[in-house]
């Protein structure tokens, strides 16, 4: 019986242990899974944008509506968010190319009939720098064009080429050796050369000399070529060895005493001129889609108002303003649109400029988005029919500006900290503050907040690629939480409240006006009541 006893021990041990087994391997699993999507994610930027997008608000504020409001709501909801996503995210850049191909005509190819800069994205500083080194290249060649420019070009670019890696500056040149150094070279002037090669090859040379890059010094997306100054290149390393390998392409299109700088002029003339044409076109646009948006809602439903109550299709809206409160109404949207403004010039901790205006990418960049998403959120804010839709509109869209363009991303800065502090041998930040541990707290706070940021998937080592997942997956739980379902939540109790608090004033008003009218019958019966009694002032108003 003992030894019998010591073997269901050791069976149940045994369960016990392949169960734990197996729930890690599950886990395990499921976190090399969402890795792959998360990485599909960063390398096609578009699906990127709509997954998180979709996920984080535009599904669950849908859902929500649909549950607690309406179908009437779910519906206006659910075109408000996915159409602010089409929009401001995925819709600019192809009005920009649209603009581009119009303008590249008049602009470039009246000067330069064999070149075609309609479809490139490399921005003023990423010309000016790609054009000063084919030029320093050809004086040292001494020719105009050819393999030979081609390579000492490519090389100057990256010689001197700083990326971020950590709390330290990185030289390319130095981490990459000769032997890779030429590796990468010859891969680029290949890809700016064959004038053969299709988009999907020249898209994957590019990005195998980007890998190597990336896999030796785990930089590429912070990038100074002035790291004394603490001046930043305004790309990453993808979009350096993209924008220039097209520039040199060009410029092999071009006559061989081509002057470099009237090239450059042209090219930033219509790199300036598509991106803020663009723009004017995608802004009018953003802001008029929640007007289109209610008028598709009171169409359907015969219903002027917003369909945030209950049984909304039935009539069941706010009532109608008079005059002085419409002009408080109109003075509360002036002072929620200048909040929204005021948000979105505090976030990019800049002053405007020019180069915040331009495209260097298939997508808006971040303080393009803002400017949009700003632009957007206000036009919500002046479409608002009532005091309950202006609030929940100044609340959901503040919120939203805050959750997607600094709050989620602090969710993940603040789980990659975690688990650096847990892990000292996982790289997941780069940090480009000068304070340290000594430092006032306040210094700290505020360079974690502006100088740090997250490493890129490419960056981060393989055996790190999961940690970096869990980050991002903070950020987006963060949002999803915060942003697809406790504040529409937050805004629906609020409205709810407001709404019953009202009827019970107007069934209070109700009461007060049914007494009035009996004691005024009282008295066309019997005068006499109010003669010398407390009602007498009342009578006498009555019977004017």
């Amino acid at each position: 019986m003992k030894i019998l006893s010591i073997n269901n021990n050791n069976i149940k041990s045994n369960k016990h242990h392949s169960l734990k087994s197996s729930q890690a391997f599950k886990g395990s699993y499921m976190l090399d899974l969402a890795t792959k999507g998360l990485q599909m994610c960063d390398k096609y930027p578009m699906i990127g944008v709509a997954v998180t997008d979709s996920a984080a608000t535009d599904i669950p504020r849908t859902i929500f509506d649909l549950v607690k409001t309406g179908v009437p709501a779910a519906m206006e909801t659910m075109r408000r968010e996915f159409s602010g996503l089409f929009v401001n995210c995925l819709m600019p850049s192809f009005i920009v190319l649209a603009v581009a191909k119009l303008l590249n005509k008049p602009i470039i190819a009246n000067k330069y009939p064999n070149v075609d800069l309609s479809s490139s994205w490399a921005n003023s500083e990423s010309i000016n720098k790609f054009v000063n080194t084919f030029k320093e290249s050809r004086s040292v060649v001494q020719s105009d064009f050819g393999r030979e420019v081609t390579e000492t070009y490519f090389r100057k670019l990256l010689t001197g080429l700083n990326g971020r890696d950590g709390d330290k500056w990185v030289e390319f040149s130095t981490k990459l050796g000769s032997e890779k150094m030429d590796q990468v070279v010859k891969i680029l002037s290949d890809a700016a050369l064959d004038e053969s090669i299709d988009k999907k090859s020249l898209k994957q040379l590019i990005s195998k000399a980007s890998s190597i890059i990336t896999d030796s010094t785990h930089a590429g997306e912070i990038l100074s070529y002035n790291i004394e100054k603490g001046v930043k290149f305004g790309s990453n390393i993808s979009e350096l060895l993209r924008d220039s390998v097209d520039i040199v392409k060009n410029l092999s299109k071009t006559s061989k005493n081509i002057d470099l700088d009237i090239f450059a002029r042209r090219a930033n003339k219509l790199v300036n001129a598509k991106s803020l044409l663009g723009l004017a076109i995608i802004l009018p646009l953003a802001m008029s889609v929640q007007s289109i948006n209610r008028a598709i809602t009171r169409h359907k439903y015969k219903q002027k108002g917003a369909p945030i109550y209950k049984d909304f299709e039935k009539g069941n809206t706010f009532t109608e303003l008079n005059t002085s409160q419409k002009a408080k109404f109109f003075s509360q949207k002036l002072l929620a649109a200048g909040s929204m403004i005021s948000l979105a010039l505090l976030s990019m901790m800049k002053k405007p400029s020019l180069s915040m205006f331009q495209f260097k990418g298939m997508f808006p960049t971040v303080d393009q988005c803002r400017w949009i998403a700003t632009g957007t959120f206000v036009s919500r804010m002046f479409a608002s029919e009532d005091p309950n839709e202006l609030r929940e509109s100044t609340v959901r869209d503040m919120a939203s500006f805050a959750g997607l363009y600094f709050l989620g991303d602090y969710a993940g800065k603040a789980t990659a900290s975690i688990i650096e502090k847990a892990k000292p041998d996982v790289k997941l930040l780069n940090r480009l503050g000068k304070s340290d541990s000594s430092s006032p707290i306040l210094h700290r706070i505020g360079d974690w907040i502006k100088n740090t940021t997250l490493k890129s998937f490419d960056e981060v080592l393989p055996k790190d690629k999961n940690m970096r997942s869990i980050c991002q997956l903070a950020s987006l739980g963060f949002s999803i939480i915060s942003l697809g379902v406790l504040l529409p939540a937050y805004n629906r109790h609020v409205t709810e409240k407001k709404v019953a608090l009202a009827k019970k004033k107007e069934s209070q008003i109700q009461n007060v006006d049914s007494n009035s009218k009996r004691f005024i019958i009282e008295l066309k019966r019997d005068k006499s009541l109010a003669q010398g009694g407390i009602y007498e002032a009342v009578a006498q108003n009555c019977f004017k």
